[in-house]
């Protein structure tokens, strides 16, 4: 008997949940003081360099938000993305305050 790999849940969205964190952490606290709901960022995921709006950010659960922070952004247009991607969001103004991040499980 084979098994087959489990082929991911790829949805081409607009919006995206992600887990981030911030790739200087000298510069944490600048990203959670400009990283707020209604700001703009860049979003680098798979070939797509697409502008975001934050929707919403929270922690994860008892985590430091400086080390991990739950991020809810709306997408300028559909991007085909699945749980577990990775990307790269980037602040409009400042090349060097950008964050990594990993798209949620669908529904959590």
């Amino acid at each position: 008997m084979s098994h087959s790999p489990q082929v991911p849940d790829a949805r081409e969205v607009d919006r995206i949940e992600a887990l981030v964190t911030v790739n200087d952490p000298a510069k944490a606290d600048t990203f959670l003081l400009e990283c707020l709901p209604g700001t703009t960022w860049r979003v680098r995921i798979r070939t797509a360099d697409v502008w975001a709006t934050v929707r919403d950010r929270t922690p994860l659960g008892s985590f430091d938000e400086r080390d991990c922070t739950c991020l809810s952004l709306r997408l300028s247009r559909p991007v085909p993305v699945e749980p577990g991607l990775r990307f790269q969001i980037v602040a409009e103004d400042d090349e060097s305050l950008s964050a990594s991040g990993m798209v949620r499980p669908w529904g959590v």
